[in-house]
């Protein structure tokens, strides 16, 4: 049963706790920097034109929260709109994504619905099996269709146009979700993260599905060519995972290429887009030359010295999300 928790005119700053996580020093640190930089940032988008609610539901005898933002022009539910579900990283949590994204100003202005779930204990079990979630097997798949469901039932969702993304261990839990319940969403994309083993062994899509990962060459906790994970677990490079998805995808082979460099930052976008994929698909890498673990768009993050690698501002990554699964509704 889902219920109202709590109606609020905009996100708190939230306290970081990681009690009982499995997690090195080092990452914590690094993961604290993304929660901490964005509690000034919340405040900036008290001025947008929606409403934001929090909610819950119970998952295996847990209470599961999240957080949906409704622009003021679709709340006549006169029209059927899309969803856009946004994941966070390891130690984020909802209205962390939703302030480190900024997309609430995107839902405003597009008119679409946006909603922020909250991983258990910080995290998502993405099936990589090192997470809080993965290490005591939360059905977060469960828990997103449960959320999805949800809305489409009592806010006026257009069941053919809900999307996804995800940074990080939310990037990993798109890839996991696109490829076991691909019938759920129009299309997924990833930020700073790509295909896991776990994933790739166990799971394939059954029907196409858009695509797009977005990643930084030089991240230094999620690495562009594949290997483990800072926290743990093996992936396979950005690279052959796009290759993997145009494959499942049916699309033309040889991607086209193009390229910006308009910024003085260090960092450089080629963009990878495999063309004729089946059911008029969409499937595309955003390689980011140079950049690190770092959401695109955004200022440099640092804490004492511990690098997360450079930020890009060649793109912006919620305006070109957007942008992406706007193709698709064509």
């Amino acid at each position: 049963m889902i219920y109202v928790r709590r109606r609020i005119s905009k996100p708190e700053c939230g306290v970081l706790s990681v009690k009982g996580a499995n997690i090195t020093f080092a990452l914590t640190a690094i993961l604290l920097v993304l929660l901490i930089s964005n509690c000034v940032r919340r405040q900036e988008e008290t001025h947008l034109k929606g409403t934001i609610t929090s909610r819950s539901v119970r998952i295996q005898e847990k209470e599961r929260s999240f957080h949906i933002f409704i622009p003021f022009a679709v709340e006549d539910q006169t029209l059927k709109r899309p969803l856009v579900i946004a994941l966070h990283g390891r130690l984020g949590s909802g209205t962390q994504i939703m302030s480190e994204s900024r997309l609430n100003s995107i839902a405003a202005r597009e008119a679409f619905v946006a909603v922020y779930p909250d991983g258990y204990k910080r995290s998502w079990a993405d099936g990589r099996g090192r997470t809080p979630a993965d290490k005591e097997q939360i059905d977060d798949v469960s828990f997103i269709e449960s959320v999805s469901n949800y809305l489409i039932q009592n806010y006026n969702i257009d069941p053919t146009k809900i999307f996804i993304f995800g940074h990080s261990n939310g990037g990993f839990m798109t890839q996991r979700l696109l490829s076991e319940k691909g019938s759920l969403f129009k299309a997924g994309v990833s930020v700073s993260s790509q295909l896991s083993f776990f994933v790739l062994k166990k799971h394939h899509p059954s029907s196409p599905i858009s695509v797009a990962i977005m990643t930084g060459t030089n991240d230094p906790i999620v690495p562009y060519f594949g290997g483990f994970v800072l926290d743990g677990g093996e992936i396979i490079g950005a690279e052959e995972s796009i290759t993997r998805w145009a494959d499942w995808n049916r699309c033309s082979a040889v991607p086209l290429i193009s390229n910006v460099d308009t910024k003085d930052d260090q960092t450089s976008l080629e963009i990878r887009s495999y063309e004729n994929c089946a059911g008029k698909t969409k499937t595309r890498l955003y390689k980011i030359i140079g950049a690190g673990h770092q959401w695109p768009g955004n200022e440099r993050r640092s804490l004492f010295g511990i690098n997360l690698g450079k930020p890009t501002q060649e793109v912006n990554a919620s305006e070109e999300i957007w942008k992406f699964f706007r193709e698709t509704f064509q």
